[in-house]
């Protein structure tokens, strides 16, 4: 086994052996003087001796020369390399390295110790063995082939930078059992480079590794770590007066156990400083920063809010989209003998909705044109009847091409002109039946999945069973249509059928106060705005998404010129933060994009690269900011069938040499020694000198 030193340049030292050398040879006891009067009467005869000087006491000389020697080696920290030929007896290996490059990993030095231990187990890869590489953070890749070649494994390592995504690790011992499993050489061994992040584990995960395989872990965990990150921000728009304002606020945490004071929170739109306000923090607390309004842009503009800087800067910003006010086009179609107090309910619903605004365009059935209904998705015949003609033709067009209209059945629809629509209703029309006699109806089943409903499935988000059905129309509906709401007697109050790439919903009761008491209940605005979202498409437009999420790129592309019309196609370029461009195709097919960088992303046309479709702000995974660690043992047991011990000579080879030398601590018994061997030269030196005079 050889051995090394951490300081070599102490063995310097071991020149100082000459010391008792020297001492053992000048070093002479003298004898007793004799005192004459007088030796002027004594004649001087030249006299001369010749005396070999040599080293009398050998046990006392070797014990000096060693404590001498022990204490220069003690000074050069010397460590042993137990890795040698017992590893090599025991065969090839199979061997999975998994590189944890999850954005925790950014904090402080951690990827590059976690760089240099990759490079260590690349070092211990021999002929007979075969090695993988694996980066993982949400997910798990494998970068090489299995190889024993160490080159392609630093090149394979070169150039791997830290990943904007959480940390997993069911995926990456997911595939390094995958690898394992289809191995023939005699041992299996799994290393793990990690912070060994706690929000990363879940024992529910039901991932092992085969039997026998041996896992050394490397824990870049440091004791005591502490993080400040922006989790969240929120925006609240609103008119004030003539203009559109937006306030933002944002949420901070500290994730150590020191308090933050003086916290420096900036806001910054479209690259320019708007307001910069400054927090404190206790220990493992949070707080709310909140920002004044400022006007709101005509355009979307691109927002981050940045704190103070620590150890891990990633997730001290966080990035948002601030959209304009937008607002739904909506035509209401209405008879002409209509009074305004059965068209009141729905124009005021709609009249006083803010978030978003609707544009209403009323029309009546008489005045209704073809080009009423485009650049508008959503259409609502109020107890009117079907137009017939060229406007009927145009309106069924309409919802095949993808709009969708709300037919309200009530005393002025003329059901028999629905009935002959050329099947656009699935459904049978009939009379009203009138339930004056027992007090009226209710609802008694309602699809709370449906998107409709769906803002009433939580508990007290509205009560539809208050309200009181006296008058409906009698529906018959086909099998092709799907009942979203029915009355106490199994009667249809809301149903929906597909027509082309359209629907065609049927209210089967009025949206007055004449047949029903819907319209004074607390449901009826929330019920006629979600109603309205649902018929024109309205998806609220996503401030910001978190790394790793799939979006459908057809639902940011909000231009009519550039949005794929039928099945046609279209091709747009996606501009990642890093700069990084990819050709996607938008249309017949759906185009998801996956988002893996934090920052913000601009889908543009092919055929004008300066024009701008969207923009997408993308965040870090909030849990990541939580950097509090496991123990490797606990996560090892779970993986591994029995909890096998971690394979010593893999884990000794991994170890950096300050810590072989810390844990090995031979430094400490060479110290020792030298103390034993002082002892022991002091107590012999002092027997020694007495025997010495008697002899004399």
């Amino acid at each position: 086994m050889p051995i090394s030193f951490l300081a070599p340049l102490f063995l310097a030292g071991l020149a100082a052996l000459a010391i008792p050398i020297l001492i053992h040879l000048t070093d002479r006891e003298r004898r007793d003087v004799v005192v004459f009067p007088s030796l002027m009467f004594v004649q001087r005869i030249p006299h001369q001796t010749v005396r070999r000087q040599r080293i009398r006491n050998w046990v006392l000389f070797l014990l000096r020369s060693a404590a001498v020697a022990l204490l220069v080696l003690a000074f050069a920290r010397p460590l042993v390399d137990r890795v040698g030929a017992a590893g090599a007896l025991r065969g090839g290996r199979e061997l999975v390295i998994l590189l944890d490059r999850s954005y925790s990993m950014a904090y402080g030095d951690r990827w590059s110790r976690a760089l240099a231990a990759a490079e260590r187990a690349f070092d211990g890869v021999r002929d007979e063995d075969r090695a993988t590489l694996v980066a993982f953070s949400d997910r798990a890749e494998a970068l090489t082939q299995r190889t024993a070649d160490p080159t392609r494994l630093q090149a394979a390592l070169s150039g791997l930078q830290v990943a904007d995504a959480g940390t997993r690790y069911a995926p990456a011992f997911q595939l390094a059992a995958q690898l394992l499993e289809g191995s023939d050489l005699p041992r299996r061994e799994v290393v793990l480079i990690s912070d060994f992040q706690r929000t990363g584990f879940d024992r529910d995960d039901a991932v092992r590794l085969p039997a026998g395989t041996l896992v050394s872990p490397v824990n870049l965990a440091t004791d005591g770590a502490s993080n400040l990150a922006v989790l969240d921000a929120m925006l609240d728009q609103r008119s004030v007066g003539s203009r559109d304002q937006v306030s933002v606020s944002a949420r901070l945490v500290n994730t150590g156990s020191e308090e933050r004071s003086d916290v420096s929170v900036t806001l910054t739109i479209d690259g320019q400083r708007i307001a910069a306000t400054s927090t404190s923090l206790g220990a493992h607390a949070a707080a709310l920063v909140r920002f004044d309004a400022v006007p709101l842009p005509r355009r979307a503009a691109l927002g981050t809010v940045s704190a103070s800087t620590d150890l891990l800067e990633r997730d001290n910003r966080f990035h948002f989209v601030i959209s304009p006010q937008q607002s739904i086009p909506v035509v209401i179609v209405e008879h002409p003998s209509a009074r305004s107090s059965e068209t009141l309910y729905l124009g005021r619903a709609l009249g006083i909705g803010t978030d978003p605004r609707f544009d209403v365009l009323r029309r009546q059935a008489s005045q209704l044109r073809a080009d009423d209904l485009t650049g508008r998705p959503a259409v609502i015949m109020n107890d009117v009847a079907f137009p017939g003609g060229s406007i009927g033709r145009r309106l069924r067009q309409h919802v095949e091409d993808g709009g969708r209209l709300l037919v309200v059945l009530a005393r002025r629809s003329a059901g028999e002109s629905w009935n002959r629509a050329d099947g656009l209703l699935a459904g049978t029309v009939g009379d009203p039946v009138d339930r004056w006699g027992d007090g009226g109806g209710t609802l008694a089943v309602v699809s709370y999945d449906h998107p409709v409903f769906e803002v009433f499935k939580a508990p007290r988000s509205g009560d539809f069973s208050t309200a009181r059905f006296f008058r409906y129309r009698a529906f018959e509906e086909a099998d092709s249509a799907t009942a979203l709401a029915r009355f106490d007697n199994g009667a249809v109050a809301l149903s929906e059928s597909r027509v082309g790439r359209g629907s065609v919903l049927v209210l089967t009761t009025g949206l007055d106060n004449l047949w029903n008491t819907l319209t004074i209940q607390p449901v009826f605005l929330p019920f006629v705005h979600q109603l309205v979202r649902y018929l024109s498409r309205y998806g609220a437009p996503r401030p910001w998404v978190t790394a790793g999420h799939v979006l459908d790129l057809r639902a940011y592309i909000t231009d009519e010129r550039d949005a794929p019309q039928d099945n046609a196609e279209r091709e747009i370029v996606v501009e990642a933060p890093s700069g990084e461009r990819t050709l996607q195709t938008v249309g017949g097919r759906e185009s998801y994009l996956e988002v893996r960088e934090q920052g913000f992303y601009h889908v543009r046309p092919l055929r004008d690269r300066r024009g701008l479709l969207a923009t997408i702000a993308v965040n870090l995974d909030p849990v990541e900011a939580d950097l509090s660690a496991l123990d490797p043992d606990e996560l090892v047991g779970a993986v591994t069938a029995g909890g096998e011990e971690t394979d010593r000579t893999t884990a000794e080879l991994l170890l950096t040499p300050v810590e072989k030398e810390r844990r090995q601590g031979l430094w400490w018994y060479l110290l020792v020694t030298v103390l034993i061997l002082l002892v022991a030269e002091s107590a012999l030196s002092n027997r020694v000198r007495p025997m010495r005079r008697r002899n004399a």
